[in-house]
């Protein structure tokens, strides 16, 4: 029984040290690692507002690699003024249609094709994109327009254009296009007296003049406006100021409203500007075209396909 008290006295003794160490307050979990800095991310893209063309100048944009372009253009000959609701205000009449075919072989370079029934031109033209940084982008695009139909003297342009774009925010872009035209279209027209300040006019045996209307080395700045009015709906204007090397009867514009889906877009055109092709819209509004105040009616239609 002696052996009882030591045996207690023994546990108490070796328990001590264990209620001490029961007692001490919990030891603190390790620090975490202080997280990795978030990389950066990219800076949101401007939105384009533009297909490959704004209405019938050239935009800036490219359109992704691997993308073929279906445009039709179609300008109502009658303008609206000389027009009634018997004719629907220009609709039940003729019309200049365009037909044309764009690819992206590689990034950045737009090969297109366009015929216009307008003189019977044929356009064709290579676009590359040169840059598109933040709210900047510019474009380079070379062409030449062949001129079919009967009458035409001299029947081929050369044409280089510099695309100019400038997004303001995310809704507003303004596009200048810098072009170089080798020569004018035109159709010959005999007048009595000479159209003063027109290069294009020549003396005849018979007291007359001939005007070809044919201008050589034609450079002119057309600019195009879009504002984006919602995420699908975007206005557009263009302005092709007055040569008066050409005679022209007065500055072009044209205005569209444009509704845009998936890779397919529609707008609805106004305007005295109703050329499409570079060799007809780089002067202005041509002498024997129409009335300067003139407006007519029209549409754009432009389909894409991914083809890789």
């Amino acid at each position: 029984m002696r052996r009882l008290p030591e045996v207690l006295r023994t546990l108490l003794v070796a328990g001590i040290p264990a209620s001490g160490l029961l007692a001490q307050e919990p030891a603190a979990p390790p620090p975490t690692p202080a997280p990795e800095a978030a990389e950066p991310r990219e800076a949101v893209a401007f939105r384009p507002l533009e297909g490959n063309v704004v209405i019938n100048l050239p935009s800036v944009d490219v359109a992704r690699e691997g993308t073929l372009t279906l445009i039709f253009t179609h300008r109502f000959q009658q303008p609206v003024q000389h027009s009634d609701i018997h004719d629907l205000y220009s609709f039940d009449n003729g019309a200049h249609i365009g037909i044309g075919l764009g690819y992206v072989p590689l990034k950045n370079l737009d090969v297109s094709f366009l015929r216009s029934s307008e003189l019977d031109v044929y356009e064709a033209a290579a676009k590359y994109e040169l840059v598109s940084q933040g709210p900047f982008a510019a474009a380079l695009r070379v062409g030449e327009d062949w001129r079919t139909e009967k009458a035409q003297s001299k029947r081929s342009s050369f044409f280089a254009q510099a695309m100019l774009a400038l997004s303001l925010g995310a809704r507003a872009r303004v596009t200048a296009v810098p072009t170089y035209l080798s020569r004018t279209n035109g159709f010959s027209f005999v007048y009595a007296t000479p159209t003063p300040g027109d290069e294009s006019c020549e003396a005849t045996p018979f007291g007359s003049f001939i005007c070809s209307g044919l201008y050589e080395h034609i450079v002119n700045v057309p600019v195009g406006v879009s504002l984006a009015v919602t995420h699908s709906i975007t206005v557009h204007g263009e302005v092709t100021p007055r040569i008066g090397k050409t005679n022209a009867k007065g500055v072009g514009w044209v205005v569209s409203v444009e509704k845009s889906l998936l890779r397919h877009r529609f707008s609805f055109t106004a305007g005295n500007q109703r050329h499409t092709t570079v060799d007809q819209y780089a002067a202005g509004i041509p002498f024997s075209a129409q009335n300067r105040n003139d407006i007519f009616l029209g549409f754009n239609l432009i389909r894409q396909w991914k083809l890789k």
